[in-house]
């Protein structure tokens, strides 16, 4: 028989013997005493299941069994406690949220060992899918589906081009993580990678925002400040939405990309700036260009180079891998003891249209790890119900696509806002817009803010 390894956690000396049974049948156990102890074995020796010994009901001080579990090792628990200590509702929350299974003593060898089995088994496979789950070093950069491998692709040849690069798709589908991960790999990629919401500001601001201000150039500026254009000297200034830059602004970014210099608001010199751009947008430029709503030469000036990144529904695939990253991403102590999902929860988000892409993936993720009161997340966690198969209804209603988008930016930011405490400036950083811009649709959802003054 294999011998194969156990981590028996023992905080409490509890082990007299108990465990020669399991030594018996090719187990080869290794009992520690102390939270160090532990952590140095699994660091060095990367087990993939372990037992902890609780003590009796008096000396239940679980706190370091506690601090153990909250570290999620990718591996299986199975604890082992004396009947009196099921009376402990501490420890019966504790083996409920972060154990495999539980076995009072007396041990019962056949059935340990029998449960043992399938804990390592089950372990391996986790191992196993961790292996075969492509990421390549970059927030969110997750995925095996065929058009997550031409994106990638993507990213690479436009990290080695140092051009500018026009990245293209729909709201909340990841632009910006592909603006970031072109700028990682490129050769700026130990340089600043400056983000300026294109729609945020009105023209009068955004042009200070873009090239900066002189002491003087206007009521209240007091000081001379460098713009953004500057802050990314040497690096990437990544535009978002440059679909909504003004008309006036056009003009003077596509002389600073002819140039390659600025001119402070209120000065009278030009500054050279060696920076890259990286511009984002969900509209379809060429038809604003036909619309005469964007300039035919800024957008030439654009996009030598562009990247198309897909909707979540053109990537079915790649969604549960990508629910697996966020909820291990986000994962903390007071979520520890979440273990995943449930099979129908997997089910409901790989039939789901997600209208708000990776945005509302992310967002239904922190939703479901709050409503969540199991070890798996369940759809209804997720805000999602499956209904017959091959569809997924939203929210118990029948709706057009138009509704089901507009149904699901409504919850997101109710979502958000109470996670935030109603915090409006944490919100929208969170959901990666403008306060001006979370304002906006908060009113086009009728959405009241109750604790109105906060951020």
């Amino acid at each position: 028989m294999d011998t194969r390894k156990l981590l028996c956690f023992d905080p409490t000396g509890t082990d007299n013997g108990v465990l020669d049974a399991l030594r018996a049948r090719g187990w080869d156990i290794i009992t520690v005493t102390r939270l160090d102890e532990a952590k140095n074995l699994i660091d060095a020796h990367g087990f993939h299941l372990g037992m902890v010994l609780f003590g009796s009901r008096e000396q239940a001080d679980i706190s370091p069994i506690q601090s153990l579990l909250a570290m999620r090792y990718p591996m299986e628990w199975i604890a082992l406690l004396p009947p009196q200590a099921l009376h402990n509702r501490e420890v019966c929350q504790l083996i409920a949220q972060g154990f495999y299974d539980y076995h009072t003593l007396p041990l019962d060898p056949e059935r340990l060992q029998f449960t043992l089995g399938h804990a390592y088994g089950m372990a391996l496979v986790m191992k196993r899918l961790r292996a075969q789950t492509p990421s390549h070093g970059d927030e969110g950069i997750i995925g095996c589906s065929p058009k997550f491998t031409k994106l990638f692709a993507d990213i690479e040849r436009a990290a080695g081009l140092d051009v500018p690069v026009l990245v293209r798709g729909e709201n909340g589908s990841g632009k910006e993580i592909a603006a970031r991960a072109i700028h990682r790999r490129s050769m700026r990629g130990d340089r600043p990678f400056i983000v300026v919401s294109c729609g945020a500001l009105p023209s009068n601001l955004m042009m200070s925002e873009l090239f900066g201000f002189e002491k003087g150039a206007f009521a209240g500026a007091y000081r001379t400040k460098e713009g953004s254009i500057e802050a990314a000297s040497g690096g990437t200034l990544f535009l978002d939405e440059v679909g909504e830059l003004p008309a006036d602004l056009q003009e003077v970014m596509l002389r600073f990309l002819r140039e390659k210099t600025i001119r402070r608001v209120g000065g009278d010199r030009d500054i050279p700036v060696d920076v890259r751009i990286i511009a984002a947008s969900h509209t379809d430029l060429a038809k604003a260009v036909a619309d005469g709503h964007f300039l035919e030469e800024l957008y030439q000036a654009l996009s030598p180079f562009v990247v198309n990144v897909p909707s979540l529904r053109e990537r079915r695939d790649d969604i549960e891998l990508l629910a697996k990253y966020y909820l291990d991403l986000f994962v903390n102590e007071k979520y520890r003891h979440i273990s995943g999902y449930t099979p129908e929860a997997v089910t409901s988000m790989q039939r789901y249209e997600w209208p708000g892409n990776i945005r509302e993936l992310i967002n239904r993720v922190r939703r479901a790890m709050v409503m969540c009161e199991d070890r798996w997340i369940t759809p209804q966690d997720l805000g999602l119900n499956v209904v017959e198969p091959g569809t997924t209804k939203f929210q118990g209603n029948v709706m057009t696509l138009d509704e089901a988008k507009a149904e699901a930016e409504k919850e997101i930011i109710q979502v958000t806002l109470r996670a935030t405490e109603n915090n409006i400036s944490r919100a929208a950083r969170q959901l990666a817009v403008s306060r001006m811009t979370l304002y906006r649709l908060m009113d086009k959802h009728r959405i009241r803010n109750t604790a109105a003054g906060r951020g």
